[in-house]
């Protein structure tokens, strides 16, 4: 574990600039096939910055950026931490309400974006009076990006800290406006050397990443931590599950970072001699995100070593909780390994034994590891962080040598006839059924009290489902109280734009009327009790 003590680099600027005079010539990230050396990605974000500050960008200001993966965004990035700003990556699925929301909440100056999401800008920025100035990616004339890139004033000298705020990231829940994570300079490098930890970097690594540059993970995994690692990174524009093995090989890559639905999409493609032709050693694992028997044949199939992780924007983005290669429970998220402490918390934030399921708290054990607070939101932060710990709002469990089991979140937990139900095992077990693409499980008040289970369901294409069916079998893999009584089909779930979660929330709301009823078909006796 690296502290603020021993750690070569402190804030996001000394790391740019450091690496830029000892690896001049070394290969530090590649977008989308633009490709910059360590010096090159210095010279660059040098201008970027020095051009902000000519157009009266100091310490503090925000600068956002609105656009899918591109090297841009990066010199965006550093140039900004150059110079004492703050960064805000704005979510490309953004759009109406919720994008004009999070722009006058972060207050910018400067917005840079592309020839993709201008339309959405341009559409809301009719209606506003908004004061931003823009820069698109590709443009030419004076609103291009590369008017950030002339010759111009050296860079100003900024006293910045490990504490002082870097980077705003947006986090959408399911319900509520997003909130504004203001994370430190000092917790990206530290995320840095947590990625070294994980991964086992060793000297020859090359990572590959899928993961868009406006959230954690692709920030964090795939372009500061190979960073602060001293290897090279390869960023795809977005993920395409066709060039995925093709880029692997063409880019020798040994670490890869596919999380959720993207694991799912390659282990649903035909199998092939060519399954274990690459130089992939290790995968960054999420594997809450999918269902058990993905997580397995993508391991085997592929003979991949997937290392498993747990952590929030609010605990400093990724790794906070981690497991690492070669772990004795590759199941499990891990540990905090000196970097957090973990505590399994009841309702009234008292501690639960090992085994026992509760909110999942977080504590760091060192200084500007986790968030700052919520940007703008005092209140919602205090809410966060109460009794010395950050609530997760997560539930899980800690084993007796102190791994750490996600169960799901707790707005996902139900109440069903006096037992605790979680809606993420419920749907781990159903999506194993054939045919199904997807489902989701929500509570509906239940007309003796607390909650019925109501299944949705989204098929593959060409699938069809017979409810009666689908709970009888069900009734042989889960306990009686947990069975779906409500089963409705679904062409698409509501998401969030934030995270592309689905809003349950909105499903709650949902009547039963077109819903299939175990009771009305069953009887209540039988569906409950049942394993026809």
């Amino acid at each position: 574990m690296t502290t603020l003590a021993d750690a070569a680099w402190v804030t996001i600027d000394d790391l740019i600039r450091s690496r830029g005079r000892e690896r001049p010539d070394a290969l530090a990230v590649e977008v989308a096939g633009q490709a910059l050396t360590y010096g090159e990605l210095d010279a660059r974000s040098d201008r970027v910055a020095a051009n902000f500050a000519a157009l009266g960008i100091g310490k503090g200001d925000r600068v956002a950026s609105f656009a899918y993966n591109a090297i841009e965004q990066l010199l965006t990035w550093f140039g900004c931490m150059k110079i004492g700003a703050v960064w805000v990556p704005l979510n490309v699925a953004l759009t109406g309400g919720d994008l004009a929301y999070s722009l006058e909440d972060a207050g910018p100056k400067i917005l840079v974006l592309d020839s993709e999401t201008r339309p959405k800008v341009d559409e809301l920025a009719a209606q506003r009076n908004w004061q931003f100035r823009i820069f698109e990616i590709g443009a030419a004339g004076s609103q291009g990006f590369s008017t950030l890139l002339a010759e111009g004033s050296p860079v100003p000298q900024v006293a910045i800290a490990p504490g002082d705020p870097a980077v705003i990231v947006y986090t959408g829940g399911t319900t509520g406006m997003p909130k504004g994570v203001e994370l430190p300079h000092f917790a990206w490098i530290a995320a840095g050397y947590r990625y070294i930890e994980t991964f086992d970097v060793r000297p020859g690594d090359v990572h590959y990443s899928v993961l868009a540059l406006f959230h954690n993970g692709g920030l964090m995994i795939g372009c500061i931590g190979p960073l602060v690692a001293g290897i090279p990174t390869h960023i795809e524009r977005w993920f395409s599950v066709s060039r995925f093995w093709p880029r692997i090989r063409e880019t020798g890559a040994t670490i890869i970072d596919p999380i959720g639905t993207m694991v799912t999409l390659l282990c649903q493609q035909p199998e092939g001699p060519g399954d274990r032709d690459h130089t992939v050693r290790v995968s960054l694992g999420v594997l809450s995100q999918v269902p058990a028997d993905i997580a397995t044949a993508f391991r085997s199939r592929f003979g991949i070593d997937v290392v498993n992780v747990y952590s929030l924007s609010e605990t400093g983005g990724v790794l906070i909780v981690h497991n690492k290669v070669g772990s004795p429970k590759p199941e499990a998220n891990g540990k905090g390994w000196g970097w957090c402490e973990i505590a399994i918390l009841d309702e009234h934030d008292r501690p639960k034994p090992p085994g026992a399921t509760g909110e999942i708290c977080l504590r760091p054990t060192k200084p500007f590891t986790f968030m700052l607070g919520y940007f703008n939101k005092p209140e919602r932060t205090v809410e966060c962080w109460r009794n010395l710990w950050l609530h997760t709002g997560d539930l899980g469990h800690l084993d007796e040598d102190g791994y750490l089991y996600f169960t799901g979140r707790q707005a996902h937990w139900l109440r069903i006839g006096g037992e605790n139900v979680s809606a993420y095992e419920v749907e781990m077990v159903i999506s194993r059924y054939e045919g199904i693409d997807e489902v989701v499980v929500v509570g509906v008040p239940a007309a003796l009290g607390e909650e019925d289970v109501k299944l949705f369901v989204k098929l593959k294409p060409g699938s069809s489902l017979d409810p009666a069916e689908l709970t009888r079998w069900a009734s042989k893999e889960l306990a009686a109280f947990k069975v779906p009584r409500f089963v409705e089909l679904i062409d698409e779930f509501p998401r969030s734009a934030a995270k592309r979660e689905v809003e349950r929330h909105k499903l709650k709301t949902l009547s039963n009327d077109k819903a299939w009823d175990a009771h009305a078909v069953f009887g209540r006796r039988r569906a409950r009790g049942m394993a026809v």
